[in-house]
């Protein structure tokens, strides 16, 4: 696998903006933010299949803008951070730091997987804990899939384990279809990693589904779902989960968040022609 980059919420979901790397929202009772790590591009080089025709049709000019996100969700009693970006090359304290959220302020952490561009900011160059307050919380079978000698991926597998052992018994799991918090509900998103987890967010009646890596290529993923990349574990799992999502949530008319769509990563996704999505982006 490559070295990583090296490489909904109701009509009236208000919004506001806090510099250019962080927009904020009201989520029904909770607020919730969208903080940028780092901007990327994720080219055809990261698909699986670079030369297909639709990534010609799509994306001519190899140019596929997108971004490494982080989402916080406030509730009246606790400050939570969904994913922690790659650590010392992004700019995710920075930015909680301009949105006045300190690091020992985050209650708990929530993992969608843990790739090292979600898992890197846990940690400091000391390999110290960054949130010092905080549980974090990871899919059982996310942790064990990381935690195995596994013969590949070997700087990932060590970043894992050391986030592991950093944070101790402040480390945590849950099992899919659970309730991390009165709020979020984590669920089964399997292929990009084994434990891959999307966490649909619902506050008096408004939700949002923070699709984690669901989508890394979005030009060519909306146009055809079932182009994987280099990074699943699994591609047809992979693929077969992201058309499982895609048919959800524009069922159901759900808002989105995703870790690798354009900041602020946050909009709706429509049924196009033949089997194709559009992703539309929404600042309320």
């Amino acid at each position: 696998m490559k070295k990583v980059f090296l490489l909904l919420i109701a009509c009236c979901f208000a919004h506001a903006e806090v510099g250019d790397n962080i927009k904020s929202y009201e989520l029904g009772e909770a607020e919730f933010m969208a903080i940028k790590d780092k901007d990327t591009n994720m080219g055809k080089s990261i698909l699986l299949e670079p030369d297909a025709k639709i990534v010609k049709d799509v994306m001519p000019d190899d140019q596929n803008p997108s971004s490494i996100n982080a989402f916080i969700l406030k509730t009246k009693d606790k400050i939570i951070l969904i994913d922690t970006g790659l650590g010392s090359s992004g700019e995710l304290l920075q930015n909680l730091n301009s949105a006045n959220i300190k690091p020992e302020n985050i209650d708990i952490v929530l993992l969608t997987h843990m790739h090292a561009d979600h898992i890197g900011g846990l940690v400091d160059s000391k390999n110290e804990k960054i949130f010092s307050k905080a549980v974090v919380y990871a899919a059982d079978k996310e942790l064990e899939y990381w935690l195995s000698d596994l013969p590949v991926n070997k700087a990932n597998i060590d970043l894992a384990k050391t986030v592991k052992n950093v944070y101790e018994d402040s480390f945590k799991t849950f099992v899919w279809n659970e309730n991390i918090t009165l709020e979020i509900k984590a669920l089964e998103a399997a292929g990009h990693t084994p434990g891959h987890t999307v966490f649909e967010i619902t506050s008096k009646n408004e939700k949002i589904l923070v699709i984690g890596d669901l989508i890394h290529s979005l030009k060519v993923q909306t146009a055809d779902p079932k182009m994987s990349v280099t990074f699943d574990i699994n591609p047809k799992q992979a693929a077969d989960t992201r058309v499982k999502i895609f048919n959800q949530i524009t069922k159901e008319n759900m808002k989105i968040a995703g870790m690798h769509l354009p900041f602020s990563g946050i909009g709706y996704m429509s049924k196009d022609v033949n089997s194709s999505y559009k992703f539309t982006a929404s600042d309320k």
